[in-house]
């Protein structure tokens, strides 16, 4: 270790530049304990499709084994055709900074000699990130951060530039997904639901273009008040656990508003008979 530390107390630039050193170190060690475990995670599962451990012989069967991998050349997926065939290397961008050389498990298609598409849990294909820090993106658009304080907050972990392009692109993966969120059945369903509305202003791009202190042409932006109709349920079973059922954005607490969110809850299967014991509400609205 490089750090030289000094018999009096350390101050001001000198700690600093201690911690700026220290922090070079941490980070170093947990790339350096990631990149295996990667290799290590992708192995097993490339195990359990394979179904046989390492240089195990491959089953010859008239009955296929088929699996969600599939060869990229003839389509084939039957796993008793497929045989292990080393690694490739790749560059992976963690919250933990960014990863060089990580090995990625091959497999290679007996039926025709070429490579098998295999779609990792833990890694994606193409994606230059990783999953955490998609995660840490979606935390910070629901803090309200701006695409450019998580373009400067990733391009400072990861010590290279990060468009807000590619910030937009991460978040407007999860769009899907909202649908999916507004439509799945609640099989755990809470004993009391509270609803309730929460007011804010939304920011839109208009037509208008004004200069910027730069000099640049902008659209000129407004905000509009909207309330974000929200149902928060608690259980009473000693487990204190509470989480937002539902949600959703409306112009007023009127009771057409409301009556959308909940006939969709009764719908996804908040009911009594089903557990639901009590509903609470603040008396806003109609």
């Amino acid at each position: 270790m490089s750090i030289q530390f000094l018999p009096g107390k350390l101050e001001g630039q000198e700690r600093k530049e201690v911690i700026q050193e220290v922090q070079k170190h941490l980070q170093e060690a947990a790339i350096g304990a990631i990149r295996p475990l990667l290799t290590e995670f992708c192995e097993e599962e490339q195990k359990a499709k394979l179904g046989r451990e390492k240089r195990s012989p491959r089953r010859v069967s008239e009955q296929a084994r088929e699996i969600d991998w599939q060869c990229g050349h003839c389509g084939c997926r039957d796993a008793n055709q497929f045989t292990r065939d080393g690694h490739y290397r790749r560059s992976l961008e963690t919250g933990w900074g960014h990863i060089e050389g990580l090995q990625v498990p091959m497999l290679e298609c007996q039926c025709c000699g070429h490579d098998v598409i295999c779609t990792y849990t833990i890694l994606e294909k193409y994606q230059r990130f990783w999953l955490d820090l998609d995660q840490q993106v979606l935390f910070g658009s629901g803090l309200c951060q701006s695409l450019r304080h998580l373009s400067q907050a990733w391009s400072a972990r990861l010590r290279s530039s990060v468009g807000l392009r590619t910030i937009n692109e991460r978040l407007n993966q999860i769009e899907p997904l909202l649908g999916q969120a507004h439509s799945e059945p609640i099989t755990d369903v809470a004993a009391r639901v509270q609803f309730d509305g929460i007011w804010l202003r939304v920011q839109s791009q208009t037509d208008t273009i004004k200069l910027d202190k730069r000099q640049r042409k902008r659209h000129q932006r407004t905000g509009k008040k909207v309330v974000l109709l929200v149902a928060l349920g608690f259980w009473t079973d000693g487990s204190g656990k509470r989480e937002i059922l539902d949600w959703q954005v409306a112009d007023s607490e009127g009771k057409e508003a409301w009556e959308t969110l909940v006939n969709r809850l009764w719908e996804r299967g908040v009911r009594p008979e089903n557990g639901l014991q009590a509903v609470i509400r603040d008396g806003c609205g109609e």
